[in-house]
């Protein structure tokens, strides 16, 4: 019988692929990490360590059978979300079996992972971004692509989220009037100008400058790494409806941009325009205590935010010379059509009188 258990490890062992996993909480338990990973494999065994990696970090090993791809596996484990931990895997390197350690393995049966058993197993740590069910990449071959002449376009990252709308108005003021301006997402935009010798100038002006944190050449194969987007919020009671209140409910996925102008007659929800690095759509709930009370909140989000780019007004710019100039030509014109069909008086006093 031992003969035959062995072989049986032995077996598990063959048919099996162990994964390094990181950079999870430190409440996770084994049982958290079985029920998250089992969205992207059969989970057969999860094992935390006891100690803490060379960063720091906690680090468990989680067995998969029945692996086609495990490349593919530590992709898809790489895009799961513990709270507000980013997890990291990779194939592990050695047999977990050879690290000598106290362990007690943990067995659980397979339950298909469904948001209100993770959220409860989690024992409150949010996780807004919970991939349920995974699916193979989606391959573009080149009928999809776009050719484009980015030659004379600049991407930049804004300095301030206020300034996006007024952009064209600020780069007039600098001296850049003929430019077209795209939002690329979270605080990106691409600008385009009239020609190389524009560009060259425009990413060596000081002024320009000062209104972003980097300027680079447009690349085909950017996608902002931030999103900002609108998040409706409910539940909130009126005694804590408090720009305080929602800046620290939006700090749970981001940076909280602007709230929703607010109207006296709707406390129902509030909008926050938020910026945020979750990949996946916010979709949560969670509980907040306001003077011993318990609230249920609900945060959804809706749509991602855009900019409405102000135009430039259109003045007309003269020189003093030229106001001269032209007030000058007003009456000459003015003269010629006051003497229009009148005979020449050779009698007539000169307009210019030469003094000897």
């Amino acid at each position: 019988m031992a003969f035959k258990s062995r072989s049986n490890a032995d077996y598990t062992r063959l048919i099996s692929k162990s994964i390094f996993i990181t950079n999870f909480p430190d409440v996770t338990t084994s049982k958290d990490l079985w029920v998250l990973c089992q969205s992207y494999g059969t989970v057969v065994d999860v094992f935390i360590l006891n100690r803490m990696s060379k960063a720091g970090k906690r680090f468990a090993f989680v067995r998969f059978i029945k692996v086609d791809n495990v490349e593919r596996l530590v992709g898809n484990l790489c895009t799961l979300w513990i709270g507000r931990k980013h997890l990291q895997a990779n194939v592990a390197r050695f047999d977990r079996d050879s690290i000598p350690s106290k362990r007690v393995p943990h067995k659980f049966n397979h339950v298909a992972p469904t948001p209100t058993s993770f959220v409860s197993a989690m024992k409150g740590v949010s996780s807004p971004s919970i991939p349920i069910a995974s699916s193979p990449a989606l391959v573009l071959d080149n009928s999809c692509m776009v050719a484009r002449d980015l030659d004379n376009f600049v991407m930049g990252e804004v300095r301030r989220f206020s300034s996006i709308n007024n952009l064209s108005v600020l780069l007039h003021n600098e001296g850049f009037m003929n430019i077209e301006i795209v939002y690329l997402g979270g605080l990106w935009v691409m600008i385009k100008l009239g020609s190389a010798k524009t560009k060259l100038k425009f990413m060596k002006h000081t002024g320009v400058a000062s209104w972003f944190v980097r300027l680079c050449n447009a690349q085909n194969d950017f996608v902002a790494s931030d999103r900002i987007v609108w998040v409706d919020i409910e539940g909130v009671p009126l005694h804590a409806w408090s720009h305080a209140t929602f800046h620290k409910i939006g700090s749970q996925w981001g940076e909280v941009m602007e709230l929703e102008d607010g109207n006296e007659d709707l406390f129902a929800r509030k909008r926050l325009c938020i910026k945020t690095k979750h990949a996946n759509n916010i979709l949560d709930s969670f509980k907040i205590i306001v003077k011993g009370k318990v609230f249920q909140i609900r945060a959804k989000e809706l749509f991602v935010w855009s900019p409405s780019f102000k135009e430039v007004p259109e003045v007309v710019h003269c020189s003093d010379d030229e106001s001269v100039k032209n007030e000058a030509d007003i009456n000459v014109m003015d003269n010629t059509v006051n003497n229009e069909g009148e005979e020449s008086d050779s009698e007539a006093v000169s307009d210019t009188f030469l003094g000897g």
